[in-house]
């Protein structure tokens, strides 16, 4: 009952709820037809301007990631948990590790959009930052921000800046 008391309305707002004549005018366009498709995954939008047409098929990421995945896939790198552990027994638990996004929107980096996460040492009075990086907000890639080159991979930052030799002493 709850349905037909939506639709009617809907239908009378949209027009109305039969078919069109075929002799009606032909300034009056059919509204294309939309249907959604939910699965875990992704969303799955198809759209025909014509109901006589194939849907044509669009598929779109359901959920980016949110900042604080961003910060746990930053947190799940080996580096990071090697230079907490480092900071606290060097410290001998008195400082800490932190991981922080400073952005309440993701941000773009050569036309894509990812969420900048940065690595700091904790102090009583102050943060030090060790490292920032950049998560695609599909969770395909990270970026480490380069001071000197801008954005690089993490797999080039690994091979060129080498980050856990700065904790080998």
């Amino acid at each position: 009952m709850n349905i037909r008391f939506i639709l009617f309305p809907l239908c009378l707002y949209l027009g109305g709820c039969s078919e069109q004549s075929e002799t009606s005018s032909s300034t009056k366009s059919t509204p294309p037809v939309v249907e959604r498709v939910e699965k875990l995954e992704e969303v799955t939008v198809a759209v025909s301007e014509s109901p006589t047409e194939p849907l044509k098929q669009s598929k779109a990421i359901s959920s980016a990631l949110t900042s604080d995945a961003a910060v746990a896939k930053i947190y799940e790198l080996p580096e990071i948990k090697a230079w907490s552990d480092y900071i606290e027994q060097k410290s001998q638990g008195k400082v800490h590790g932190a991981i922080l996004t400073s952005s309440k929107e993701p941000k773009d980096v050569d036309g894509k959009q990812y969420w900048p996460v940065d690595f700091f040492e904790s102090q009583e009075t102050h943060m030090h930052r060790w490292e920032s990086f950049w998560v695609r907000i599909d969770g395909k890639e990270i970026l480490v921000d380069d001071l000197a080159d801008g954005p690089i991979s993490l797999q080039d930052w690994r091979d060129q800046k080498n980050p856990l030799e700065r904790i080998k002493s």
